[in-house]
């Protein structure tokens, strides 16, 4: 093979182990539930998938044709994607092997897609005579393919996955007809042609099957699935009216439950305080827009994933383009909004995911409310869903996330809700009410609505460690629990 085709055959590898890593990233990690444990293991093991494909190479070499064909059956397991692992993990919660058997078949899926491209650089650089000089150039060109592949996926998000796909097998072909010739090309480009126009109905269907094996729904409609830069957006429709939207593969929140949360959460801190001005961080759905226009002179919402506004405003909040001038929408990260605004509100609600993963924990640290308190009026409220559903012991997440809040804003309130099901707290340099006021705008269908003032909470939290960006433990230990409590049945 001439330098020149070395060379283009390593740029386009490296564009097409882009491309497989983010479609593993996503497929395997919203399969296992996307906690950052499960992300961690993934990465570990598309990592380790390179290494076998550093380690193969030497051996195919002494292969021969037996190893031109291991390379392209390689490259037709990628014409699964994304069906294989969303049908794998589908298989195996039907069959009730719901112990490590989904992690093997996770990092054997990583494996069997990234080894076989993995073992091109390191052949390249064996042809050449000094070694050196073979390693500066071929991953030179791997990874200048490597950075445009990341290029062409930015293309990609805000759409469907076959849009990727579709990049990822022309990537594949070309790779195959550098490597190996025409026939290689046409061995995988053929198949891929084929296979195109009936990939949205395929994936769509091993969407539902995992959502109704993995998740244990009944029925499952997955009406929405689009990969934004920061994570898998899906709708899932399960029946019987329930409508959910799931985050890597969690459950971010379902329709059925969205009218408590923002009423506790939004609604009733504004209408005892009727802010002038209020901020929403989060709330992707949108759902907030409208109760929250009603009751304040003016309404800034920041979402960070505009995937995730698309989707709230098609299935959850069609009317929240309705609250006029009133509403801004912001598009940025929230601790960025609030470093670099100016402004200050009387009401800010956060409303984002639990800590889960290390970028949604940083939106629960005292850092994170030292920031809050930096954007609050002299007797500005911030409301926060505690990810929990009452204050327990001191080291689970609705204690340390409270702990964080105190310690930045002092005078707060901590509500228990039955209907609700979830705790919340409001806080505040100075807090503009008190516990008979939350009571008397509570929903009537609240029959044991608990209500601690700043002193009990302090005694129920005290010794809780507050979240801080140097301590997110928490992050680590609750994705092991969840992970764990997942794995405990079957082989």
């Amino acid at each position: 093979m001439s330098p020149v085709r070395s060379a283009a055959t390593l740029v386009v590898a490296g564009a097409a182990l882009a491309t497989t890593q983010l479609l593993a990233v996503r497929e395997l990690v919203s399969g296992l539930f996307g906690e950052e444990v499960v992300i961690l293991v993934v990465n570990a093991a598309l990592f380790a998938a390179i290494s076998c494909g550093y380690w193969l190479a030497p051996r195919m070499r002494r292969l021969g044709r037996v190893a031109e064909v291991a390379f392209l059956l390689g490259c037709a397991l990628h014409l699964s994607l994304p069906v294989l692992p969303r049908r794998g993990f589908a298989w195996l919660a039907a069959h009730r092997w719901n112990g490590v058997a989904p992690l093997v078949m996770a990092i054997g899926v990583a494996v069997a897609l990234l080894a076989p491209l993995s073992t091109l650089l390191p052949r390249a650089v064996a042809s050449y005579v000094d070694p050196v000089d073979g390693m500066r150039r071929s991953y030179s060109a791997e990874l200048a393919g490597f950075l445009l592949g990341l290029g062409l996926t930015q293309l990609c998000f805000g759409h469907g996955v076959e849009v990727l796909v579709a990049l990822h097998w022309a990537l594949l072909a070309l790779v195959a007809g550098l490597a190996l010739g025409a026939r290689a090309f046409a061995i995988v480009a053929l198949p891929a042609a084929l296979l195109l126009p009936s990939l949205p109905s395929r994936a769509r269907s091993a969407n539902n099957a995992l959502y109704r094996d993995v998740h244990g729904l009944r029925s499952a409609d997955v009406v929405f699935s689009v990969d934004s830069p920061y994570q898998r957006v899906e709708v899932v429709d399960s029946g019987a009216g329930r409508r959910s939207l799931y985050l890597d593969g969690l459950e971010n929140l379902n329709a059925s439950d969205l009218a408590l949360l923002n009423e506790y959460l939004a609604v009733v801190p504004a209408r005892i305080t009727r802010p002038a001005s209020a901020l929403v961080i989060g709330n992707g759905t949108l759902s907030l827009v409208a109760p929250l226009a009603a009751l304040s002179d003016e309404l800034v919402t920041v979402e960070i994933d505009p995937v995730v506004v698309a989707a709230g405003a098609r299935f959850f909040s069609p009317s929240a383009g309705r609250a006029g001038r009133t509403w801004r929408l912001v598009e940025d990260d929230g601790k960025a909004f609030l470093a670099s605004t100016s402004r200050v509100f009387d009401l800010i609600v956060v409303d984002v995911p639990s800590p889960l993963t290390f970028q949604e924990a940083f939106l629960h640290t005292r850092e994170f409310y030292a920031l809050v308190r930096s954007r609050l009026s002299p007797r500005g409220v911030v409301s926060v869903q505690l990810s929990g559903h009452r204050l327990g012991a001191i080291e689970r997440s609705p204690s340390r996330v409270t702990a964080a809040l105190a310690s930045e804003l002092p005078d707060l309130l901590v509500v228990e809700s039955a209907v609700a099901d979830r705790a919340f707290a409001y806080a505040s340099r100075e807090l503009p009410f008190r516990a008979d006021d939350v009571r008397a705008v509570a929903p009537p269908s609240e029959t044991r609505l608990v209500v601690l003032d700043a002193e009990t909470v302090r005694a129920r939290t005290r010794g809780a460690e507050p979240l801080d960006v140097d301590s997110l433990d928490l992050v680590l230990r609750r994705g092991l629990e969840r992970l764990v409590d997942r794995r405990g049945g079957g082989p």
